[in-house]
């Protein structure tokens, strides 16, 4: 990659300190927003029958906590990806891959990431929200759900990092600030601290539920 021209650079649009390079859309990002729109899509509280009573519509209702705090998880790592894209633009072998797998990953816990919350939701209000609408599951497998998850949310933090690493990695063809080193690391930092949680999470979950 060849050193960002003083020209292009002056005709970026700045946003918090950092130089927007890649506002244009790329194949990369499009797909990456198209994955991310079926991943929603998947999400949707009915997708494979219209409540046809007010009850059945009421019962569908009761997804619609899970439903509104899973969209929140898919698009926070969206937000993430469309935040390090735009600010740096790239769009060489590294950032193909690692985008393809961000994709991949998202659409394969897509369900697990719903399933969680539901069983969270559950657990805290007792009972008495989305019962009918999940079977009673044992606690080996709410514990291999927590490990899965955890798995899944360490796989996607590393891909983001490695991200913001091939960024740091081309800072002078970059041309990065001061500020825009210290925005990736704090990144790095920020992803980091929720892959160590959640690798705790996986190594908890096991202890804690042979001592129940």
């Amino acid at each position: 990659m060849q050193q960002l021209s003083d020209e292009f650079l002056n005709s970026c649009r700045r946003e918090d300190g950092r130089i927007l390079r890649g506002e244009n859309m790329t194949r990369i990002e499009t797909f990456v927003d198209a994955a991310f729109a079926f991943a929603f899509t998947m999400l949707v509280i009915s997708i494979d029958e219209i409540p046809n009573t007010v009850p059945q519509l009421l019962d569908l209702s009761q997804d619609i906590p899970a439903f509104l705090i899973s969209a929140t998880i898919i698009g926070f790592i969206w937000v993430a990806h469309t935040v390090w894209s735009r600010t740096f633009g790239l769009q060489d072998r590294a950032t193909l891959y690692l985008s393809l797998g961000l994709v991949m990953l998202v659409l394969i816990f897509v369900y697990p990431i719903k399933l969680m919350v539901q069983l969270s939701i559950a657990w805290l209000s007792g009972g008495g929200v989305l019962e009918q609408n999940l079977q009673i599951m044992e606690l080996s497998e709410v514990i291999n759900l927590m490990v899965y998850f955890g798995l899944g949310l360490m796989a996607l933090c590393f891909i983001l990092i490695a991200l913001y690493q091939n960024s740091l990695r081309q800072r002078e063809q970059l041309v990065l600030s001061e500020y825009e080193v210290a925005f990736c690391k704090l990144a790095c930092l920020s992803w980091t601290v929720v892959a160590v949680t959640a690798l705790v999470s996986c190594l908890a979950a096991p202890v804690l539920g042979s001592s129940i």
